[in-house]
């Protein structure tokens, strides 16, 4: 009789539907997100391959710089230049990625805020000239019942230096000289995504034109190879008859950027950062002499230095390839443009 009365109650609870309420759906909707940046990137000048999209990762944040989702495009969609993403309505940021590696991939897969995604290291090496890593923030687009639209535009986080021409006006009876190669040095060698890391300088790259900081091994000598050598070094062996002047249409080198406006002024005994360099190697009656070129009002990301050569008298040599040039012996004039639209102004030093 009293196992009837204690089960009465909890029928009549049943009946009267005490269960919990039913949980609100999510609202879903369409997230459009354009990829302007893929025809921006185009320079009016240089390799289709510095504007090639192997790989894009759009990450999606809220209004509290959380990660909503995180979306690998297609080829498809790269070539569309647009991908459509199912997201939760509320204000959303658009972050992308372009031509990550595994490393890099790795990392950045792995955050779940956008600071932090910001803060994600990357390498000079993690480049490649087909392959340089670019990035683009989307402004806070809200994201309704109806949908909504984003647009990002990739830059790169380089800089490209350009090697324009080079002009033989030593006297005449120097003859014709040898243009060997030219090379990037004091290359600032680490970065993250937001561009806003310290360089370190112990990973500087082609420290002082050398390798491992050591005089008696001078990039080009022997057998010593440039670090980063698909980004900061290229190999030309021309010849350049006297008063005659040799154009490059695709002698292009890349840097991270560079704040430091300050060339060096010799060789050191423990390596100093100083403004980025490039560093011309012309071989005259026999002997290898070197020409600075220092970038000395700095480089930023996404931007050209075209640099023209005028040669009128002997470089340094090998020993200590960075002493100062007189002006009378070599002048250059570095042409500083915006990497996408090819205005610009000339700088002569």
């Amino acid at each position: 009789m009293n196992k009837n009365f204690i089960l009465i109650p909890v029928a009549a609870c049943l009946a009267a539907g005490c269960a919990k309420a039913p949980v609100p759906a999510v609202t879903e909707t369409d997230l459009t997100v354009n990829l302007a940046g893929l025809s921006a990137t185009k320079s009016t000048d240089g390799s289709a391959s510095e504007n090639r999209i192997g790989n894009l990762t759009l990450f999606v944040f809220d209004a509290g710089g959380m990660l909503d989702v995180s979306h690998a495009c297609t080829q498809a969609e790269i070539d569309a230049g647009r991908a459509t993403l199912r997201i939760k309505t509320g204000t959303k940021v658009v972050y992308a990625v372009a031509n990550m590696n595994e490393g890099l991939a790795a990392r950045a897969n792995a955050v779940v805020r956008q600071a932090d995604l910001d803060a994600v290291p990357y390498a000079l090496s993690d480049n490649g000239p087909s392959s340089l890593v670019m990035r683009g923030v989307s402004a806070a687009a809200p994201v309704t019942g109806s949908g909504g639209t984003a647009t990002v535009s990739l830059a790169r986080g380089v800089a490209r230096v350009w090697l324009g021409s080079a002009r033989n006006n030593l006297p005449a009876p120097y003859g014709s000289v040898k243009v060997r190669h030219a090379f990037l040095c004091n290359v600032v060698g680490n970065r993250d995504l937001g561009g806003q890391a310290a360089p370190d300088p112990a990973r500087y790259v082609n420290q002082e034109a050398t390798r491992g900081h050591v005089r008696a091994q001078v990039i080009g000598t022997g057998s010593v190879e440039a670090e980063c050598k698909d980004l900061t070094f290229r190999s030309l062996g021309d010849d350049l008859a006297w008063n005659a002047t040799r154009t490059y249409d695709q002698c292009f080198f890349y840097a991270f950027p560079n704040a430091l406006t300050t060339p060096n002024q010799g060789f050191h005994t423990q390596f100093l950062p100083t403004a980025t360099v490039l560093m011309v190697v012309v071989t005259i009656l026999g002997t290898d002499y070197y020409y600075p070129v220092p970038l000395s009002g700095g480089i930023a990301a996404n931007t050209e230095y075209r640099v023209d050569l005028t040669l009128s008298g002997l470089g340094n040599t090998a020993d200590d390839p960075f002493i100062r040039i007189e002006k009378a012996d070599l002048s250059a004039n570095i042409r500083v443009s915006p990497w996408d639209t090819g205005a610009g102004i000339s700088e002569n030093i």
